[in-house]
Parts: C-alpha cells; sequence; structure tokens
C-alpha cells in the first residue's frame, strides 16, 4: 500500500510538473487556449488540497487519464485551435458527468437522463467561456494587439468546446442506456472518499442501531406503553424525557423512539395514536410542559420509515444552560449521560457538575 502511495504522490507531482511548464511555454509562445486549458486542469489537481474539509482523493485512473491528456495537449500546441477546444469541451464535459454520476451514485439526486445531458454540455460551455473571458484580460494584461478578429477567434473555439461537449453529452446517453458503464469509475471515488456518500434515512438509521446504545444514543420502545401490560404508563414517558434532558445537559445525542434495547424495529404502533402527527404533537406537548418550550430549538424530532415502520428519531443538541426535568411544580430533577445511561445527579454532585460543565462557560 506505502508503494502504491509513492506511485500516486510522485505521479500527482509530474502531472503538476508538467502543467506548470505548459503554462510557462504558453505564456512564452502566446498559446492562450492551451494556457487556460492547463491552469483549469492545474487548479483541478489541487482541488483535493483546496477542500481540505473532505480530504478528497482522485482514483488513480482519473489521474493516469489526466497525464495522458496532459502529455497529449502539451504536444499538440502547434497544431492550431481546433482539437485543443474540442478535447477540453470533451474533458470538462466526461468530469460533469462524473460529478452526476457521484451524486446519483451517493442518493444526493434522483436519475434523470435530460438533467444530466444538459448539467454535462452546460458545465463544459460555461467554463469554456469563463476561459475565452480570461484569455481575453491576459492577453489584455499583457499587451497583446487586439483586433475585431478576437471575436470570431472566440466564437470558433466556443464552436469547437461546444462540439467537444456535445461528444461528452452523447457518451453520457449513451451510457444512461446501458451500453457501457462509468458508474464503476463514480463508485471506486465514492469508495475513496466515502465521507462524500450520503447515505439514505434507512441506512443511516440501520447504521445507528448496528452501533448499539453509548453515550449519545438510546433506543426506546415506545412512547407511552408498557409493552407488558400494554396500557399507558406514565413512567415510561418519563423515562424518554429523562433521556432526552441527559443529552441536553452532556454532550448531546440521539434517542430513537421505536426501537427496543436489543436494537429490533418495532415501530411506533404500540402507542396506539391515531396517526403520527398525534404523536409528535403529543411528543411535543410533554416536552414542552416538563422540560420548557424555550428549549424546542435544542431538540429535533424527525420521523423515519425504516422496514415499512414507522419511527421517531429525536436530535438533541448540548445546551449551554443546565436543564431540569419538572415532576410537580415544586419538585424537578437533574440528568446526565454517563456512558450509555442515564443518571441523576443530586445534591453536591449537582452543584459541582454545574459548576464546572455550565458556569465556568458564561
Amino acid at each position: 500500500m506505502k508503494k502504491e502511495g509513492l506511485i500516486s504522490n510522485y505521479l500527482s507531482f509530474t502531472i503538476k510538473l508538467i502543467l506548470v511548464l505548459s503554462i510557462l511555454n504558453s505564456m512564452y509562445n502566446h498559446f492562450w487556449h492551451l494556457m487556460s486549458t492547463s491552469l483549469f486542469l492545474l487548479a483541478l489537481m489541487f482541488l483535493p488540497q483546496i477542500i481540505k474539509k473532505y480530504e478528497i482523493k482522485l482514483p488513480k485512473a482519473f489521474e493516469w487519464a489526466l497525464f495522458i491528456f496532459v502529455i497529449f495537449t502539451f504536444f499538440l500546441k502547434s497544431i492550431g485551435g481546433i482539437i485543443i477546444p474540442i478535447a477540453f469541451g470533451t474533458a470538462v464535459g466526461f468530469i460533469g458527468l462524473l460529478i452526476l454520476a457521484v451524486l446519483y451514485s451517493s442518493n444526493q439526486i434522483k436519475k434523470n437522463y435530460f438533467l444530466i445531458i444538459i448539467f454535462s454540455f452546460s458545465f463544459s460551455i460555461a467554463f469554456g467561456t469563463l476561459l475565452e473571458l480570461l484569455k481575453y484580460i491576459l492577453k489584455y494584461l499583457s499587451g497583446h494587439h487586439l483586433s475585431g478578429e478576437i471575436y470570431n477567434y472566440t466564437m470558433n473555439n466556443l464552436l469547437f468546446v461546444a462540439i467537444g461537449a456535445t461528444i461528452a453529452s452523447l457518451v453520457g446517453l449513451i451510457y444512461m442506456k446501458g451500453y457501457f458503464n462509468i458508474k464503476k469509475l463514480s463508485n471506486k471515488f465514492l469508495k475513496l472518499n466515502p465521507e462524500l456518500s450520503k447515505k439514505t434515512d434507512e441506512e443511516e438509521i440501520k447504521e445507528l442501531i448496528s452501533k448499539g446504545e453509548g453515550e449519545e444514543l438510546e433506543f426506546k420502545s415506545t412512547l407511552r406503553t408498557n409493552l407488558y401490560t400494554n396500557e399507558f404508563d406514565k413512567n415510561i414517558e418519563h423515562a424518554v424525557l429523562k433521556t432526552i434532558v441527559s443529552f441536553l445537559n452532556s454532550k448531546g445525542g440521539t434517542l430513537l423512539i421505536g426501537i427496543s434495547d436489543k436494537g429490533e424495529i418495532l415501530g411506533i404502533k404500540q402507542d396506539k395514536f391515531e396517526n403520527q402527527d398525534k404523536f409528535l404533537l403529543h411528543l411535543i406537548n410533554i416536552i414542552k410542559e416538563k422540560i420548557g418550550k424555550k428549549y424546542l430549538h435544542l431538540i429535533d424530532i424527525q420521523t423515519k420509515k425504516i422496514n415499512g415502520k414507522t419511527i421517531i428519531r429525536v436530535n438533541c443538541k448540548k445546551s449551554s444552560k443546565e436543564i431540569f426535568l419538572k415532576i410537580s411544580p415544586k419538585q424537578e430533577e437533574f440528568y446526565i449521560r454517563v456512558g450509555p445511561s442515564t443518571t441523576e445527579l443530586r445534591g453536591s454532585e449537582l452543584l459541582e457538575y454545574v459548576d464546572k460543565r455550565f458556569k465556568k462557560r458564561k
């Protein structure tokens, strides 16, 4: 693996070096379109370093394809203005296709043939236009003679870019019709960059359940029904509210209602509400009554469908102020999370925790 990493690093460095040399040589010889193309490709190569948040990794196949393209354009700089803009339009169109393929593979967009073709074509045309503007500005700043022919030259270049974009779009249509598959490349990209892959709600909840209960995750089978007696039980409601308060007073966390302690997906039917809206209204009302409506902004309640069953996801943010659970007009309780359990604090322990967790932050 280390050897492969070194090869990839050397390849990346070589491509960047060749691009820099190509830019300098193009500026010297006034090959503006090639210089613009090389600038764009260089920016693309530095994209993983620019977006440090995700630490994007490019597939090796993509780097080799880019290497071949760079060498190809570097040695074709003297052939005039036809091949390079067409190649550029095709290459950028393919990048647009890859972006859509990645988004489709990660479930961030729905498959739409027309949208993918238009995006690929427009993506290429937009970059081609930006590069023509860049060429114009660079020529102007460098004192290059600007004649009326620049309009025809620019339009010709954009026409060739459009031809390349059309080629890429047609290839994209052939792909979508199933004649060949570029999805492998997008899947490889997502495999190298799993943080960019957006999971479906069902996949995300199942992944949460597989982790089991912990300091920031707890399951509750029901909101108000005792499964042993099949009757409404205030103690069950109290246990749900205790968990929410404990998350708010600690690091925050997620409560899943409709999931058993063992991770079984039960759904919320056992609570016998007329519909899920009535369920949500009841949950919000008891939070307002027992915790306080001023803390609702820290609590996000969502309904999710898993295996055909509805469950409730309650996301709790960390509070900057201590929050108590009201038992009666004169009695309140204070809870925190300790590992996978909800713990009540009283007396000196409570004072010490509040002083350490909240007052020092003020």
